[in-house]
């Protein structure tokens, strides 16, 4: 039998006690030395074997010895194992419960410990020294990362990425296809139906990021206190990204009035590197004059995306400064340019190109390969045939359907879409 050692003393320890009984009792493959825990008396007896003494102690033995790191914390495990690593190369095995369901199509680093009934699916990749707790499920193509703790009871559904130092609380639950930042911690019970940035702790239902680690503190300028300034600021705190959010505005009531509002256009300049910044004006030509003063002085602006927005994030390129609001539909090869709103509920469909600062309405919908100039808005619910063109500073009125190419400025308005004239 070949000789092991369990690293950790705790209740997870004694855990990772009973597995390997349990695979014993399968087929007998290991024999348990006994415990290294430099928080735990030496000589002290645990479910039948002793506690031999710290780490230290691992310089006694050859590298012919495995060893398991039978501690839950992600960040504390993987700094137990670099030591360990320094020590001696001494062999890390994988644990996994008689009792888990998996199929042969799976990849597995080592030193991961699988609990009883854990179901593993097809073509899942875990990589080094993760830890699946009891009765926990994951789908078809996810990726787990090295030192990612899962906890009883978690769902991982199908294409799930979660990354490296993760820990899912007990009874969490991962829709399909959603990735999950480094070193991010998700409370029990949560729900996470988007992607969760890293270093931070995430919780609710659904799950939203409610602390950052260290340097991830993040703030937003929105400039621009507004009707539309304030849809964008709901957008803002929905990614989960910022921890402060603030408006700026030069309406001199909005100043002295709202605590929100703590500053002026000319804010953000003044205060460079400090925030990041997106312009929430409607109008197209105040937009692209306050963006434009922005990028000269080099302030941070960003694009912001609402994560119930549907995109085909791979072939999709979208500018500095736009936004996309919940349920906007984005298709493939769409390229989209800098300050463009693309509103509730829109939809842009393969291959089309969005001018600068357009704007794309509420329920509006534009067919394969359409081109809107710059400048250019489309009124709400308004559709625009395939391949059509539509030239710089038009607006299409709410409901016009245009079927050709309009190559002259102005308002555009019924079916087909017409140019009112003076």
């Amino acid at each position: 039998m070949k000789k092991i050692l369990i690293c950790g003393a705790g209740g997870f320890g004694r855990e990772v006690q009973w597995l390997i009984e349990r695979i014993n009792q399968k087929e007998p493959i290991w024999q348990i030395e006994g415990y290294l825990d430099d928080g735990v008396e030496s000589g002290t007896e645990i479910n039948g074997y002793k506690v031999l003494g710290g780490l230290e102690k691992l310089r006694e033995y050859d590298d012919s010895v495995s060893v398991v790191c039978a501690v839950s914390s992600a960040r504390i495990r993987e700094k137990i194992v670099l030591g360990i690593r320094k020590t001696g190369d001494f062999q890390f095995p994988n644990l996994i419960d008689p009792d888990v369901q998996a199929s042969t199509f799976i990849s597995m680093g080592e030193g991961n410990i699988i609990c009883a009934g854990n179901i593993l699916t097809v073509n899942i990749v875990i990589k080094d020294f993760v830890i699946l707790n009891p009765a926990c499920t994951t789908g078809h193509d996810a990726v787990l990362e090295s030192f990612v703790t899962v906890h009883s009871g978690v769902n991982i559904a199908e294409c799930v990425r979660i990354q490296k130092g993760v820990e899912l609380g007990t009874g969490s639950k991962i829709i399909q296809g959603k990735i999950i930042g480094a070193n991010t911690l998700v409370r029990p019970a949560s729900l996470v139906n988007r992607d969760l940035p890293s270093d931070c702790i995430a919780a609710g239902l659904p799950a939203k990021p409610v602390k950052f680690y260290g340097a991830k503190h993040k703030k937003l300028l929105i400039t621009g206190a507004s009707g539309h300034g304030k849809v964008i600021f709901e957008l803002a705190m929905e990614t989960g990204v910022y921890q402060e959010l603030y408006f700026l505005d030069d309406d001199e009531t909005l100043l002295k009035t709202d605590e929100t509002v703590i500053g002026n256009v000319d804010f953000a300049v003044r205060h460079n590197g400090e925030y990041d910044v997106i312009v929430a004006v409607g109008n197209a030509f105040i937009r692209r004059r306050i963006q434009k003063k922005y990028e000269r002085a080099g302030v941070s602006l960003v694009t912001l995306v609402h994560p119930e927005a549907t995109i085909s994030e791979k072939t999709v390129r979208i500018g500095k400064g736009t936004v996309v609001m919940a349920g906007a539909v984005i298709q493939a090869g769409v390229t989209i340019g800098d300050g463009v709103i693309v509103n509730t509920s829109a939809s842009i469909d393969h291959e089309c190109e969005i001018g600068d600062f357009a704007h794309i309405s509420v329920g509006s919908h534009l067919a394969g390969n359409v081109k809107i100039g710059k400048n250019t808005w489309i009124g709400a619910g308004a559709v625009i045939s395939n391949n059509v063109c539509i030239c710089d500073d038009v607006t299409a009125g709410a409901g016009a359907v245009v079927v050709k190419d309009i190559t002259e400025s102005g308002t555009y308005v019924g079916i087909p879409a017409k140019k009112i004239t003076k």
